[in-house]
């Protein structure tokens, strides 16, 4: 499901590149695919992650069709053919029908919060990866 955000944001930047940077590598005798691998991916890289990044985000946030597709199943899987209950699932299903201020009500806060610290290290991870990619490359 994320895979169409991914790939057209990644075409977006990989487009950005200025044309001169093309000309300049074929002008130097390079072939069309060593000027994408060595030139316009370098220099769309920035880009491309952060289409994976928005990809990643889409996918933990895609609640409902995850709810769908993996049967959501509160017990724990021994194959992978099992169903399975997401985080964000758990929340969508059980908010609703919880009573305010029970243990119950402050667990579906937690997992909540779990998911959150769990996108934040992505970010975090991604983020740091970009500055030493940057730092390379100068």
């Amino acid at each position: 499901m994320a895979l169409p955000t991914i790939v057209s944001l990644s075409e977006d930047a990989l487009k950005s590149v200025p044309k001169s940077y093309d000309q300049a590598s074929l002008a130097l005798g390079a072939t069309h695919w060593q000027t994408l691998i060595r030139v316009k991916i370098p220099a769309a890289f920035s880009g491309i992650i952060a289409a994976c990044m928005l990809g990643m985000g889409r996918a933990i946030g895609e609640t409902m069709t995850v709810l769908m597709v993996t049967g959501c199943a509160p017990a724990m899987p021994h194959s992978f053919l099992d169903s399975i209950r997401t985080f964000a699932s758990t929340i969508a299903i059980e908010l609703g029908e919880v009573p305010y201020d029970s243990t119950h009500y402050y667990a579906l806060f937690s997992v909540g919060l779990v998911l959150f610290i769990i996108t934040f290290i992505i970010n975090m991870a991604s983020d740091i990866i970009l500055h030493k990619y940057q730092k390379i490359t100068k």
